[in-house]
């Protein structure tokens, strides 16, 4: 109903602002938030989000005029990202790593044609499974052969698979992801499809050292979230070295897949980026050392920590090896003891980031 009464105009105001404050307060100052898929931006990088490009357009084919300052915001982006992946090629304007993915498929595959992604059974991203991009882009969803002892790919019977299904893309990556692949096992030498790397949950350990290089050991394509390990706002990235691959995804972005590219979000993720290229090392190193150790001591404790024969993890995750029923349940316990989990009780310990403060960290 138009023309609300000015107590009502009030309260709704109250309302919001309630629920935004409530939020702040938990999920910021009384939780200990161990969600592998979240990250602290740090205060200087989120108050770009609230500036004037929050309401700005921008597009390539310059059909919208006043953003001569907009683009070199979205050009140096891109400009730093390269240096810091060491790629020659980066694209900022996906805004989520689900759209990363979107981008990848839409980009690369027809109708009918054969991928293969991690199990979504074992953590694989559902999204590029059957019950997302699949169905909805009708292509033939494989999976990798996998060992949930190790949480990994079985690399020699990948090799095979991948030689006998002659997929059109092969994506490594998942969300659900404690220990690096084996890609150069994995891939055949005579592979003609693309190969690529979804980093979402360990780009910014792969920008710090820490964990593998996935252009360097021969995915065409490195694309993810910047809002888990790597500390940037949510949105996504998508890098390459490999020029013909690069340039078919880049061109069908605009005006085919995004549009408004959120400039506030780019400025934001600029800003991360410096970071990342000044604290990067140090804190993807630490980010590690504290999975670990977390991870000990949870087995000290009696709790099932999952691949304790191979050292835990190697990333910002700790798995636990409870059921799914169990999961669920411990969820909600944890909730209400103001620890935020989710129902794969898939841990992350990330290191809270202060422009440059790397002495801090999340749990104990």
């Amino acid at each position: 109903m138009l023309d609300p009464s000015e107590q009502e105009i009030v309260d709704y105001v109250s309302k919001l602002k309630t629920s935004v404050a409530d939020h702040e307060k938990w999920r910021t100052r009384t939780t200990l938030n161990l969600l592998a898929a979240e990250n602290f931006s740090s205060p200087q990088a989120r108050s770009f989000l609230s500036s004037d490009l929050s309401n700005r357009y921008t597009a390539r084919d310059n059909f919208y005029r006043g953003t001569k300052y907009s683009q070199q915001v979205e050009d140096f982006a891109a400009e730093l990202a390269r240096r810091l992946f060491r790629a020659k090629y980066a694209d900022v304007r996906a805004l989520s790593g689900h759209m990363c993915s979107l981008i990848l498929f839409m980009s690369l595959l027809s109708s009918g044609d054969k991928v293969i992604t991690c199990p979504p059974k074992y953590g694989g991203y559902p999204g590029s499974s059957e019950e997302g991009l699949g169905s909805l882009l009708r292509l033939k969803n494989l999976y990798f052969p996998y060992d949930p002892k190790v949480m990994n790919i079985v690399a020699a019977e990948s090799r095979k698979f991948i030689t006998s299904e002659s997929p059109s893309l092969v994506v490594f990556g998942s969300s659900f992801i404690p220990f690096p692949y084996d890609i150069s096992s994995a891939l055949p030498r005579a592979f003609q499809g693309v190969t690529a790397y979804d980093g979402s949950h360990v780009m910014g350990l792969i920008a710090g050292g820490q964990f593998q290089s996935p252009l360097a050991e021969g995915c065409k394509i490195l694309m993810g979230s910047t809002h888990k390990t790597f500390f940037g706002p949510q949105g996504g990235i998508i890098l390459s070295n490999d020029e013909e691959v690069f340039s078919t995804i880049d061109s069908k972005i605009f005006p085919g897949i995004v549009d408004n590219i959120h400039l506030n979000r780019v400025a934001c993720l600029c800003y991360a980026l410096i970071e990342l290229l000044k604290f990067g090392r140090d804190y993807s190193t630490q980010v590690v050392r504290n999975s670990q150790a977390l991870a000990r001591t949870l087995d000290e404790l009696g709790i099932p920590v999952k691949c304790r024969s191979i050292g835990y993890t190697k990333s910002h995750q700790v798995l636990l090896g409870y059921g799914e029923k169990d999961a669920a349940r411990i969820a909600d316990l944890l909730e209400d003891h103001d620890v935020i989990a989710d129902t794969g009780i898939r841990h992350r310990h990330k290191m809270r980031h202060f422009g440059g403060d790397k002495t801090r960290n999340e749990g104990k």
